[in-house]
């Protein structure tokens, strides 16, 4: 026999839909979804529009996968919804996410191409001096 844990122990109902919420991130859970009619239950619809609140900065500061509300956003419209049961659909969605999260990576690859930095974080030119004092007995 399983014993139940003590009521302390449980998820609060904000950590639950906290977790859910964030679950709207991933692409294959979607598709299982699709798939076993999720979004064609009214009640489930009116629950994905009451995670809305999610949206507020109160409470979207503590995702960890801000991508989930842009999902929530698209699961309002019909035929988002009937397109995760679609493979190729849900891979092209997939690989965006991931291309819009490297984004900002490869942004930073591209900033440290064009130079290196000076120790305090900042960028320097390639080819300038590290140290301002050096560049200034250079310059005498």
């Amino acid at each position: 026999m399983t014993e139940i844990p003590p009521v302390d122990e449980l998820p609060s109902r904000w950590e639950i839909e906290l977790e859910f919420v964030q679950s709207l991130a991933n692409t294959q859970y979607l598709m299982y979804l699709a798939q076993q009619g999720c979004f064609k239950d009214e009640t489930f619809l009116n629950y994905l529009n009451y995670l809305n609140y999610w949206k507020d900065p109160q409470y979207s500061k503590f995702l960890v996968y801000p991508d989930c509300l842009h999902i929530l956003t698209l699961l309002q419209n019909e035929n988002f919804r009937i397109q995760l049961l679609n493979q190729n659909f849900t891979s092209i969605l997939y690989n965006d996410m991931v291309d819009y999260w490297r984004e900002p990576l490869i942004k930073d690859e591209k900033e440290k191409d064009k130079g290196i930095l000076n120790g305090k974080g900042e960028t320097v030119e390639a080819g300038a001096s590290l140290s301002p004092e050096k560049d200034k007995q250079e310059i005498k």
